[in-house]
């Protein structure tokens, strides 16, 4: 029997999607195959403070009033790229206490936003040559940040809404500048997002002088730049997943249901019910993005499902994305298809779609992992260093 693969799962970790990822690394760590891999549950505290333990594994550790991290091991992250691995190692007290760590053969990265899907936590176990399921850093930052990955959009041809951009310190200096300017721009209601945020925190939808303010007002709290979108009435939201390959394979499509002008985060991650619609199950690690109300298969002519999946998979490839992620879209009223945003980690990895296409959770899992050595392999073949006698004084 061939020896068990250390499948480090990182989750939590300092953001405002912080729950969220929560829920998404349970559902990976209960899904994985145990005869496969050994898994580490690898938590992540507000503060990004590593934690590993037997209870970082369940579910209801986390769901405690105050999570008791004494219970606990903290552990410093130490790369050791010779060896391709990601080392743990216990910080305990005591200046002759030996420390011995805990090794991780390969990670499946399950945090959302800041810090760990942004490509921060990318760039670390890039440095440690440790395999790792995902977009690498790069695709990491451009998916995370919606206002580049806009232009990324534009300068490939795919099609997006129009945009302006807006940054902090223009709010501040002139911000009855800045409302006259979205004014003149758009002459419909518009949606006001954070640049780097997902799980619709922090968005607001405005028409009027007074809303925009206030959603400007609200997205700048969460970072210095600010992407504004005019409002696509009477369309529809369609969703479709890719996994990496080659080629790509994308998923069937979901359309989410909503009560509201806005997707909201309680509709996404909550299951606050919506009148008419359908819903997913979950696992038993929680529902996460499982619990949201959604319609599947998307109820579309077979021709623009075909083309939403196209453009699906070329956003994916134009973007450089890997492991498996989601790309939104916006349908507007007249029947044209726009793109929306890329999500380098889906809520619940999506996999309730790939479900309903016959791969199993586990399977997709698998597939990451297999993917996340494949890449490595070949990063490994790239030339990183050149010796140019610097040094010498030749």
């Amino acid at each position: 029997m061939s020896k068990k693969i250390s499948l480090g799962i990182i989750f939590g970790g300092r953001s405002v999607e912080h729950e969220v990822s929560i829920l998404t690394g349970q559902q990976v760590i209960q899904s994985a195959d145990r005869d496969k891999y050994e898994i580490v549950p690898i938590y992540l505290d507000r503060d990004n403070l590593w934690y590993i333990g037997k209870d970082a594994g369940d579910i209801e550790f986390f769901r405690q009033k105050v999570i008791p991290l004494g219970k606990l091991n903290r552990v410093f992250p130490c790369p050791d790229p010779r060896r391709g691995k990601l080392s743990l190692i216990k910080v305990e007290s005591g200046l002759f206490r030996k420390r011995k760590p805990i090794t991780v053969d390969c990670v499946i990265p399950a945090c959302h936003g800041t810090f760990g899907e942004d490509g921060a936590l990318q760039g670390l176990l890039e440095m440690a040559n440790v395999p790792y399921a995902g977009s690498n850093l790069s695709a990491s930052a451009v998916g995370m940040n919606k206002i580049i990955f806009k232009a990324v959009l534009k300068s490939t041809g795919l099609p997006c809404l129009p945009y302006l951009t807006a940054i902090g310190s223009e709010w501040q200096t002139d911000p009855e500048g800045m409302i006259s300017k979205i004014d003149r721009e758009f002459s419909q209601a518009v949606f006001i997002k954070p640049a780097v945020l997902g799980s619709s925190v922090g968005i607001s939808r405005a028409d009027s002088s007074d809303r925009l303010r206030d959603a400007l007002e609200l997205a700048f709290q969460f970072g210095d730049r600010v992407l504004i979108e005019p409002a696509v009435d009477g369309g529809k939201e369609i969703n479709c997943s890719v996994v990496d390959g080659d080629p790509p394979l994308p998923s069937i499509l979901e359309q989410p249901v909503s009560s509201e002008e806005l997707l909201t985060f309680d509709e996404k991650y909550k299951g606050r019910a919506v009148k008419g619609s359908k819903g997913t199950k979950g696992s038993k690690a929680g529902k996460g993005m499982a619990a949201q109300q959604r319609l599947i298969p998307a109820p579309l002519e077979d021709s623009m499902t075909a083309e939403i999946q196209d453009l699906a998979v070329r956003t994916f490839q134009a973007v450089g994305a890997g492991g498996v992620a989601r790309i939104d879209f916006l349908i507007s009223s007249d029947g044209e298809i726009l793109i929306n945003e890329l999500n380098n980690i889906p809520g619940s990895l999506s996999f309730y779609l790939w479900e309903r296409m016959g791969k199993s959770f586990s399977e997709l899992i698998d597939r990451m992992v297999e993917r996340a050595y494949e890449v490595n392999k070949l990063q490994n073949r790239t030339t990183f260093s050149f010796e140019a006698n610097l040094l010498a004084g030749e």
